[in-house]
């Protein structure tokens, strides 16, 4: 889940919250743009090389989506 920032606009004083990525979430989806590199490119070695990545992080990639694999679902993402 994000965490969420506080922040204070010095010139209004109006406190905003804003949504930030985990560490955890920033890494899955990286991980899901670079898989999808790889697929346009047709390079089946390296897309199987994030699915284990994926995989070892507790995410499943099936059809396009990502899920919470079933052993470990305190990982998770969101996709665009």
């Amino acid at each position: 889940m994000p965490e969420k920032e506080t922040a204070t606009n010095v010139r209004t004083g109006e406190t905003t919250t804003t949504e930030v990525p985990t560490a955890d979430e920033a890494y899955v989806s990286a991980l899901l743009r670079e898989r999808e590199g790889y697929a346009i490119h047709d390079r089946a070695d390296r897309v199987a090389a994030v699915d284990a990545e994926l995989k070892r992080l507790g995410v499943n990639y099936v059809g396009g989506k990502e899920t919470a694999a079933e052993s470990k679902p305190r990982r998770t993402a969101r996709s665009k």
